[in-house]
């Protein structure tokens, strides 16, 4: 028998009485606890007319299970109405009305609360339409679901529509999306432009915040908005961790070096990687400026990389990475000043040569060939002389010499399109040339070439856009002024007879122009064009004239350079009154005056640009790889050419075309006035050398047989990126890749036509900055469309960041 049929009748039901008691003290009441949107956000309607669908809130407890019996307050907030203003939930915890839109059109709410749930009050979106406006229409709404900061799976896709909903295939309207509060961030691109069918495709959208609802608004000019439904997003519920640090040091705005730009993993609740994470980065201790790209998304490894980070600052900084909820900090980073050379530049020490290397050409090999006038000892005849900087010092004695059978001191000199160094004319004495050409290739090998017709001695060389070389100016064997220029064409020079009216001083400052006809620049007053096949008198060559110089007087022993194509700065010169090679006016002394013109113009006119900080003749220009201009040597003094050192200026000095501006450097050890030289070299150092191998009347200008070597203050402003890899030749208006680890750090892209200096005049340099894409592994590069904008031959190709620091130089050919 049971122990149940053991007991009495009253016993037991005494028993089930208490045990249904003790039952009915563990049902506790189920009370409410949240309330959410469940449907009908982000609807569209017309004005005053009920929307397709009712708006629904659910209302549950704390395990998430629906509650019945739960006043919802209802309120339209003053635009149209509700079918209820209370409505209690059902068996489903759910909360329904109808929602009538009000008579204006545009974004409509709908508030639905209770008292004390967490979320109330809930805000649903409406627009309403007038039926005449052009709409904005979701045909691919986004996820519904994502987590923060992950890409979401499903990109909307917005139409636009005309008023009877049809759809309007208009093109490049822009699409922007922004999320409706302000409670997380929306990345990714926000703004599309529709295409040829009126679509506008978002591919990479994703919402950075806290768990909940969001919602999408959709924007573009002329149309009305259209709202998403509810996206909702839950927090990451994995993981985040450095996996490269920032550098443990850097200086103060220095883009970091690859190598240490930091890279964060993401993971989800399953330890897995998460990609497509958006992840953003700040400074979280230090009080420093962060620079660069701040966000970065996880790729398929769960893993986001920066690319282009620096801090500007002083002392320990830290770095915070946020993905979602999660976050981590990064080891210090101790950021130091600049040093004063970042703003001065600085040289190096004295670099001896066996002569005073006044002619200097920087061949596509690196190598460099120089020549001046006497030799070792004193009073020979110069010999070219060739040195490759990667081997060590220059050359003394005759080492390096290149034994050529003709006097090359005052000639004409420029890079040829196939980079062969052409040398024209030369001396047979003061005031006297002679009529021979040199050819030496990369590596100083000499050949003859055909005599000119005219003997030169301070001709200038130009190399033009279809390849052709002029030759321009110089006194020929007698001492007369040479008036008939020569272009070098099918392998021999041709006069040209039709320009012999016009007489042109010594090593004119000649320039291509976009047009494809040379301007030539100065000395004089007045600058003029020149074209080769043009003729007035029946015979090839024609002179036009130009505009004038703001300053009115003569130029000689000035500096100009073309720093962007068809723009020329012209700085310095003057100051010698007894200077017979041009019959105008001369000032008293060297001016430190500069101008500049633009040639692209249909009316150019010289105009003035910030004077230099002090005058100077005997002055060279140098282009440097960040777009300014570079000034070196020169002096202050009057006369041909003053020794008194206490004039000389051997302060540099660089101009910046963006203001016009010129900031004074750092001062070279020596006085190099007449025949100085300066020379841009691949490694963006400038090698400033020479001057004298004269005289001052009868007084020797002090010999300068050695080069500094100036450090532009780029060079100290922290790591420098890098060219991998860049083809050698490249076409006019193709595009290029060039390799390098720091795509993502590259700001500017420029080339330098390598340079061939004399006589305070670089005959064969000049620069483009060119268009560039950035790519996984390198920028795409565009060179230009027109020899006209960059003559056939060879440039330093460089790559530079934000500070403006540039990688070395890569050599490459346009052809």
């Amino acid at each position: 028998m049971t122990r149940f049929r053991q007991l009495r009748l009253p016993a037991f039901v005494a028993l089930l009485a208490a045990l249904s008691l003790r039952c009915g003290e563990n049902v506790q009441p189920r009370t409410p606890s949240a309330i959410e949107m469940a449907d009908g956000d982000g609807q569209n309607g017309l004005v005053g007319q009920v929307l397709a669908d009712p708006l629904v809130v659910l209302v549950t407890d704390q395990e998430g299970d629906p509650i019945a019996g739960v006043e919802v307050q209802w309120d339209a907030n003053g635009a149209g109405s509700v079918s209820a203003t209370t409505v209690e939930t059902g068996a489903d915890g759910r909360a329904s009305v109808q929602r009538v839109l009000g008579a204006s059109p545009g974004e409509q709410t709908t508030t639905a609360s209770a008292t004390g749930l967490e979320g109330s009050p809930v805000t649903f979106l409406a627009t309403a339409l007038d039926g005449e406006s052009p709409v904005l229409a979701l045909v691919t709404q986004p996820s519904g679901t994502a987590q923060s900061g992950v890409v979401l799976a499903v990109q909307p896709v917005v139409q636009l529509r005309d008023a009877e909903g049809n759809d309007s295939p208009e093109s490049g309207v822009p699409v922007t999306a922004a999320l409706t509060d302000a409670t997380g961030t929306l990345g990714g691109t926000v703004s599309r432009s529709t295409d040829g069918t009126g679509a506008a495709t978002f591919t990479d959208l994703a919402i950075t915040g806290p768990a909940g609802s969001y919602t999408l608004r959709f924007t573009a000019p002329g149309f009305t908005q259209v709202l998403s439904t509810t996206i909702t997003i839950g927090a990451t519920g994995g993981g985040i961790a450095i996996i490269t640090n920032p550098p443990v040091a850097a200086l103060t705005g220095e883009v970091f070096d690859p190598a240490v730009q930091p890279a964060v993993q993401v993971t989800d609740a399953g330890g897995n990687p998460a990609s497509g994470v958006q992840v953003t980065v700040s400074v979280a201790s230090g009080g420093g400026t962060l620079a660069g790209t701040t966000s970065a998304t996880t790729d398929a490894g769960g893993v986001a990389r920066f690319g282009d980070l620096g801090i500007s600052g002083a002392g320990a900084q830290t770095l915070a990475f946020t993905a979602g909820s999660g976050s981590v900090t990064s080891s210090p980073i101790a950021l130091s000043p600049l040093p004063p050379e970042a703003t001065t530049g600085d040289w190096g020490p004295l670099v001896s040569w066996g002569i005073v290397p006044l002619h200097m050409s920087l061949l596509p090999t690196g190598k460099i060939l120089v020549w001046g006038k006497t030799d070792v000892p004193p009073d020979t005849m110069g010999m070219p002389r060739i040195w490759d900087p990667a081997s060590g010092a220059p050359p003394t004695g005759q080492t390096g010499m290149i034994m050529v059978d003709t006097m090359l001191f005052c000639a004409g000199h420029t890079l040829m399109p196939d980079g062969t160094l052409m040398s024209a004319g030369g001396h047979t004495a003061d005031d006297a040339g002679i009529a021979v050409t040199n050819f030496f290739n990369g590596n100083g090998g000499w050949t003859r070439g055909p005599n000119m017709a005219h003997g030169r001695w301070y001709p200038t060389l130009t190399v033009l856009g279809d390849g052709r070389i002029l030759t321009m100016a110089g006194r020929r064997e007698t001492g007369a002024v040479v008036r008939i220029p020569e272009i070098w064409e099918g392998g021999r020079w041709v006069e040209l007879p039709g320009a012999s009216q016009i007489e042109i001083p010594y090593y004119p400052r000649n320039f291509v122009a976009p047009d494809g006809r040379v301007f030539y620049a100065g000395e004089r007053i007045s600058s003029l064009w020149f074209e080769v096949d043009a003729s007035s008198t029946g015979e090839r060559g024609r002179w036009t004239d130009g505009p004038n110089h703001v300053f009115d007087f003569n130029r000689e022993y000035g500096t100009a350079v073309m720093y962007e194509p068809g723009k020329i700065l012209y700085a310095g010169g003057g100051g010698h009154t007894g200077w017979g090679q041009s019959p105008d006016r001369k000032s008293a002394q060297p001016t430190a005056t500069a101008e500049i013109i633009d040639l692209n113009g249909p009316s150019p006119q010289w105009q003035n640009t910030s004077p230099m900080g002090a005058p100077r003749r005997h002055l060279n220009s140098t282009l440097l790889p960040d777009g300014q201009v570079l000034v070196t040597g020169g002096t202050r003094g009057a006369g041909f050419v003053n020794i008194d050192e206490g004039l000389a200026v051997k302060e540099a000095e660089v101009w910046n075309p963006a203001n016009g501006q010129w900031t004074t450097l750092a001062a070279a050890s020596r006085m190099r006035i007449y025949h100085s030289v300066s020379l841009l070299l691949p490694n963006g150092t400038v090698l400033h050398g020479a001057s004298g191998d004269a005289l001052a009347g009868t007084v020797p200008v002090p010999a300068e047989r050695n080069h500094e070597i100036f450090f532009p203050p780029y060079l100290f402003k922290g790591a420098r990126p890098a060219i991998a890899s860049a083809p050698a030749t490249v076409g006019y208006g193709q595009t290029f890749s060039v390799a390098t680890p720091n795509a993502a750090q590259v700001t500017d892209v420029r080339w330098i036509r390598l340079g061939s200096v004399t006589h305070a005049f670089d005959m064969s340099q000049r620069a483009n900055t060119l268009a560039f894409a950035r790519t996984a592994t390198g920028v795409d590069v565009t060179a230009p469309g027109s020899p006209n904008l960059a003559p056939p031959g060879h440039y330093q190709l460089f790559i530079l960041n934000r500070n403006g620091v540039p990688s070395a130089g890569r050599v490459v050919q346009v052809q």
